[in-house]
């Protein structure tokens, strides 16, 4: 430690941010970065999933310009996997909060806005969960999350049908409930509806006019009011 400044420096660290991270949560009441994802990532219960038709609930893949038609599907960020997520379970979302993919395909459709492939965590622990790689390693923390998914939804990705590696020490965690639990597809559909209704210039109300939606079963829904730039 730094005697001058009586408090540890990151050079007490090894300039090492990840080690920084492991020693707060190890003093915390989590104890270890496993079990402090665990309790902090939200997950959708399986009857929002069920409501939503078990699918992506827009055609959309992430890439811009944002709003551009390409063939059946619409460009777009993270915000129809956020929108999705949200009004399918009716998360409040807060500040420094990140929707996170399980399997990074951004550029498929089936699984970008497939609330199974879905969860949100504090911004300060996502980064440890990313992975841009096809293969991810056994140990790397996503793998955690992946496990989840198939314990909560039977998901195992949008490219296989192989179980996930269950994660040593993945029996002693402590996960909280799902949210979302006794959504009805009826119910659910009211309220996209409803919401989309309130924002008939919005990208999303485009996509679901233009190339369809889980509730015209992805074909153009007509019935959705689009008053933007085509």
């Amino acid at each position: 430690m730094n005697a001058a400044t009586q408090f540890p420096t990151l050079a007490d660290f090894g300039n090492d941010g990840r080690h920084v991270l492991v020693e707060l949560i190890g003093a915390s009441a989590w104890r270890s970065l496993d079990q402090a994802l665990a309790s902090l990532t939200v997950f959708a219960h399986p009857d929002a999933v069920q409501a939503v038709g078990a699918r992506a609930v827009f055609r959309t893949i992430r890439g811009g310009p944002k709003g551009t038609i390409l063939g059946d599907v619409m460009l777009d960020d993270n915000a129809s996997p956020a929108t999705a997520f949200e009004w399918a379970t009716g998360l409040k979302r807060g500040a420094d909060l990140q929707c996170n993919h399980l399997y990074s395909d951004a550029r498929d459709p089936a699984s970008y806005s497939d609330l199974r492939n879905i969860c949100y965590t504090p911004t300060f622990i996502a980064k440890l969960t990313d992975s841009q790689r096809e293969v991810v390693p056994d140990e790397h923390l996503s793998q955690l999350l992946r496990y989840r998914a198939f314990e909560l939804h039977g998901y195992t990705g949008p490219r296989t049908s192989s179980l996930p590696p269950k994660p040593s020490g993945y029996d002693t965690l402590t996960w909280p409930d799902p949210i979302g639990g006794g959504a009805t597809p009826k119910e659910v559909a009211r309220t996209f509806r409803r919401r989309m209704a309130r924002r008939p210039k919005d990208r999303l109300a485009k996509a679901a006019r233009l190339v369809g939606w889980t509730f015209s079963d992805n074909s153009p829904d007509e019935t959705v009011i689009y008053s933007g730039s085509q």
